[in-house]
């Protein structure tokens, strides 16, 4: 576990920061790195912004006696607390690990908070003495631009960068040129002040509060979410609870201007589930509950989420779907525009898994050929988008 150290002063330029050297102690540092040598599966990305290996299987060392990092995720959020004076969340921390090899790099870019994206980063280097690191400095800038004021941190092992996330927090990594270069990523958000519940984090696109306490009282926030897709690629699912992947969904169709009966049903979304492959938190049986609380079109759009056979891809004259209910051997004639949102409903969920979702190549085709049939009832803003995300 991190000593009982008291973090570096934080520093304000070009926006708070703070560095510790020595953060795990010796012991703690050498047990992780020898996991990330040997035990770790690296998976290869390669994107405009970065090229690098991501850590497939991390919850394997999250989960270990021999290292105990769920008491160590704890401790740091304690030191995080103190370097930037404000409370940090424990219902909700994520870890990433990254391996870089000569010629790798990230890029400048700024991650700005708005719910899924962590408000506190801490990135703890780790590097073998057999193999010492050149090059692969962490730099904080100030602006997009490199510039006089950058802050240009070298890799060392057991070292802890503290950094505070906002429009401002540009950062990146130079390319590395030689040695491995390892990285622990460790996610935090800042607990909101008010009555808020901690995983209720507001922000100007906020989920209106009374749905909010709805995936509340179901128990959304306490269920991990799980991706069949991420699995399936062997990169794992985000550590992180089911409410997040609902509370994403929402905004996803609230950005590609969909209204607001379809952002609830994509709130609530799978819930009915397993047939719509989700966590049934809801029975059949209470329907009716779940209308009162959303409405009539809402949660009409969540049942056939789950019971609509998405195999449906005839349209017959008069804009009408020749559909499957699960379960029910009749088809029946269904509006295409009513199909088009559900199938909506399931794009939603897939973008917001992005980079973790991964599709096959006849998944892709499946869903553009269906996004071309839908084009009249899909708002253009979500073609576009979901045409540039997925399409090879």
């Amino acid at each position: 576990m991190t000593r009982n150290v008291r973090p570096a002063v934080t520093v304000t330029d070009p926006y708070p920061h703070a560095t510790v050297e020595e953060f795990l102690g010796e012991a703690t540092a050498n047990r992780v790195l020898r996991w990330l040598d040997s035990d770790a599966l690296w998976l290869a990305e390669r994107n405009p912004l970065y090229e690098q290996y991501r850590c497939g299987n991390l919850l394997d060392l999250l989960f270990s006696d021999d290292v105990r990092m769920g008491t160590l995720l704890l401790r740091i959020a304690e030191q995080a607390e103190q370097v930037f004076g404000r409370a940090i969340e424990r219902r909700r921390i994520e870890a990433g690990a990254h391996k870089h090899r000569a010629g790798h790099y990230v890029r400048t870019h700024t991650d700005v908070p708005h719910g899924l994206t962590e408000t506190h980063r801490v990135v703890i280097t780790l590097a073998s003495s057999a193999a010492p690191v050149t090059g692969g400095e962490l730099v904080l800038q100030g602006s997009e631009r490199f510039s006089g004021n950058d802050v240009v941190i070298p890799h060392r092992h057991d070292r802890a960068v503290f950094m505070e996330l906002s429009h401002r927090s540009y950062h990146s990594v130079l390319p590395v040129q030689g040695g491995v270069r390892y990285s622990l990523v460790l996610s935090y958000w800042a607990a909101p002040t008010g009555s808020c519940e901690p995983w209720q984090r507001p922000s100007p696109e906020s989920v209106p509060i009374g749905l909010l306490k709805v995936l509340e009282r179901l128990g959304a926030h306490e269920v991990p979410h799980a991706s069949r897709h991420a699995e399936r690629s062997g990169r794992g699912a985000r550590t992180r609870p089911l409410s997040d992947h609902l509370v994403g969904t929402y905004r996803v169709l609230r950005d590609w201007g969909c209204d607001p009966d379809v952002c609830a049903a994509g709130l609530f979304h799978g819930l009915y589930g397993p047939r719509g492959a989700g966590t049934a938190l809801l029975s059949l049986l209470d329907r009716g509950t779940l209308r009162e609380a959303i409405g009539t079109r809402a949660e009409e759009l969540v049942y056939l989420y789950s019971a609509l056979d998405r195999s449906s891809d005839r349209l017959r004259p008069g804009g009408l779907l020749r559909a499957k209910l699960l379960g029910s051997e009749k088809p029946i004639d269904m509006e295409a525009g009513i199909a088009a949102t559900v199938f909506l409903l399931a794009w939603a969920s897939l973008r917001e898994q992005v980079p973790e979702v991964v599709l096959s190549p006849e998944e892709i085709k499946e869903l553009l050929a269906r996004l071309e049939l839908f084009s009249p009832f899909v708002p253009e803003s979500a073609a576009r988008d979901l045409s540039a995300t997925f399409a090879q």
